[in-house]
């Protein structure tokens, strides 16, 4: 009874005064906690100390009980003020707190990300003006050389490796018959690499090809046109004379022809099949459907590196090609010869070579207009200041001549001309178009003289 009297007695004297250490004292001066103590075993002391939070202390301590300050029950005035600034120092801390946890970040003012170091060498290269040298080819006070005098040239300096590329080359002539069997067999050889195909192919021509029917298309040059392919098969191949209205109209001649004779056997030999000319998708969707054909076999050679771009699915399929990587280490010397340079001047020969032929295949009030505007041409050859024939004046010309009866006839021949690059067309300082024929004026004269001696 006596142990719970002083429990009671210490948890009313905690409650009195929080925070604090309570010593009970009794009425004879002894302390409570001295008493106590003498009921536990020994080495075993009492010391009560209060646990009550601090926010909970300082609200259970009520102003009245602060004026009991002068009993002997209560701790002296400074132990008071030490309480009272750690009480405040605490309570400020906890605000603090407080504060930093539930106020909202104050946005920044966003500043503007710095360039790297690629983006400020860009930026300083950029702004920096580049300069280049002026020394062209066409500022060099010498002459062009003309094409027998860079093939003599040319042949001075033979190839340091000669002797293997021939070597190289015998090795491809191994497979001849390999790809004789596999024309027959239904399919078509397409030959890549670096280097000129137009030597191996023609020695396979004339090795394997001399006893059957065979066409060579030089797709390299550049005024060859699915026109003069498809003449060249109706004429020389199946040896007709007729005219047709369209190229369809004459594509659709030979497939009937081709499939109406199967013991005719037709070799097609194309250099450079993928050349700037045959790249149109009409001219390769004709080709392909030629291939196509049980009895027409295709060997082709390509240069560009893009080449197998130009067909899709449905034109390989009717090609039906067998590749073959053929690397010769040949110069393109003739499939470079009708190129403009710098350093070449285009021989006469070779001009005319291609007028020739491309005149060929025209009709013949094609060829009538074009000796007209030729022999304009040739007689104002003396005016320094011509520059060409004028559209409308050329019009009436031709019209007297009864070779056009109007002028969409002779600007559709006249876009012909342009495709085959006969002619050019060029507006003057009064906007109206003037016709010219980007040839010499010996070679146009030499090119009349033929067509007057046919």
């Amino acid at each position: 009874m006596l142990l719970s009297h002083f429990l009671v007695c210490a948890a009313s004297e905690m409650a009195r005064a929080p925070g604090r250490t309570v010593t009970f004292c009794s009425p004879a001066g002894e302390s409570w906690a001295s008493r106590l103590n003498s009921f536990l075993p020994q080495g075993r002391k009492v010391r009560f100390v209060s646990s009550t939070p601090h926010r909970l202390r300082k609200r259970l301590a009520a102003p009245n009980l602060r004026s009991e300050s002068d009993s002997d029950l209560s701790p002296s005035h400074s132990e008071d003020e030490e309480d009272d600034d750690e009480e405040e120092r605490e309570e400020k801390e906890d605000k603090v707190a407080a504060a930093a946890l539930y106020r909202t970040p104050a946005k920044k003012p966003k500043k503007g990300l710095e360039p790297s170091l690629v983006e400020e060498y860009f930026t300083a290269h950029a702004s920096s003006k580049v300069t280049t040298s002026d020394r062209t080819l066409q500022k060099l006070q010498t002459p062009k050389l003309d094409q027998e005098t860079l093939a003599r040239l040319l042949d001075g300096k033979p190839s340091s490796y000669a002797d293997e590329i021939n070597q190289l080359n015998k090795e491809h002539e191994k497979f001849f018959s390999k790809w004789m069997l596999q024309l027959q067999l239904g399919f078509n050889v397409l030959l890549y690499g670096l280097g000129s195909k137009k030597p191996l192919l023609e020695r396979f021509r004339t090795s394997r090809l001399l006893g059957v029917t065979h066409l060579v298309v030089n797709g390299f040059f550049p005024s060859i046109t699915l026109k003069s392919i498809l003449n060249s098969i109706t004429v020389e191949v199946l040896e007709h004379q007729g005219s047709f209205r369209s190229p369809v109209e004459q594509m659709d001649f030979i497939m009937k022809s081709l499939r109406q004779d199967p013991s005719l056997q037709v070799y097609l030999v194309i250099h450079n099949i993928d050349g700037p000319m045959l790249r149109s998708e009409k001219t390769q969707q004709a080709l392909g459907q030629l291939a196509s054909l049980t009895n027409v076999h295709v060997l082709a050679s390509i240069d560009h590196i893009n080449a197998p771009l130009v067909w899709d699915q449905a034109k390989l399929s009717l090609f039906n090609w067998l590749w073959y990587e053929t690397t010769t280490y040949l110069p393109y010397a003739e499939e470079t010869s009708y190129e403009n340079s710098l350093l070449v001047q285009q021989s006469g020969a070779l001009a005319l070579s291609s007028l020739t032929h491309v005149l060929r295949s025209l009709t013949p009030n094609a060829r009538g207009i074009f000796r007209l505007l030729a022999e304009f041409q040739l007689e104002s050859r003396d005016n320094p200041s011509y520059s060409g024939l004028s559209f409308q004046e050329f019009y009436q010309r031709c019209r007297e001549a009864f070779l056009v009866n109007s002028d969409v006839t002779l600007r559709t021949q006249l876009t012909e001309f342009r495709d085959h690059k006969l002619i050019r067309t060029k507006k003057g300082a009064d906007s109206v178009e003037y016709l010219l024929i980007p040839v010499d004026p010996a070679t146009l004269t030499d090119f009349l003289e033929k067509e007057d001696a046919q």
